[in-house]
């Protein structure tokens, strides 16, 4: 009997702690796993005479709640990390992006004016050392595509005679342009060195 009343005082006694306890845990992720634990604890001292019958050792019964509450922990700050990562590099490519049209549009019109030459798109490379990209200094190298120029004032040119000087080879537009001279203007308009930049010539084959 004296069994029976101290078993049903604790119960009355763990509902009520349990209860005040609930009412001043914020409602947010914590308190989910504040239920649940609080919930084993309350189904664990209900069957308290069950364990006593068969002589269960309520601690062994613990320790395993407990193993899996930190397997589920566990798991969840897996969870937390991965979804960490995957907003950290959606991030980076957008500063990225935003970085190469910055970029683009400093150089584009100076840049066509000076060489006849378009560009067309300029891609950005990453330091392996640089987890957060905050200036052009970060960059390992800037791909930058160009292209000729179009002519907007016709859209067909005149047929011309050509004569072919079979003394000297023919020379292409991809090579009348010197790349390393592009190289160079770049540069030094962003502030970087030649060799991080790499010029990729379009619409000359």
């Amino acid at each position: 009997m004296d069994f029976f009343i101290h078993w049903v005082s604790n119960i009355i006694v763990y509902i009520l702690v349990a209860t005040i306890i609930m009412m001043l845990i914020p409602n947010n992720g914590l308190a989910k796993y504040v239920r649940f634990v609080a919930s084993l604890l309350l189904i664990v001292m209900m069957l308290q005479p069950i364990f006593q019958l068969f002589r269960v050792n309520i601690k062994d019964v613990l320790a395993g709640y407990q193993s899996t509450t930190y397997e589920a922990n566990s798991e969840i700050k897996n969870e937390i990390n991965n979804k960490k990562n995957e907003i950290q590099q959606v991030e980076r490519a957008y500063i990225l992006k935003q970085m190469a049209v910055q970029m683009k549009n400093e150089v584009e019109k100076s840049f066509t004016k000076e060489f006849e030459q378009v560009i067309t798109k300029v891609d950005l490379e990453v330091k392996d050392d640089v987890s957060t990209v905050k200036s052009a200094q970060d960059l390992s190298k800037v791909i930058v595509y160009v292209s000729p120029k179009k002519d907007e004032t016709s859209n067909v040119e005149p047929v011309q005679e050509v004569s072919i000087n079979t003394d000297q080879p023919v020379q292409t537009e991809r090579e009348k342009i010197n790349q390393q001279e592009l190289q160079n203007y770049l540069a030094n308009k962003w502030q970087l060195g030649d060799k991080q930049i790499e010029v990729k010539m379009e619409g000359g084959e």
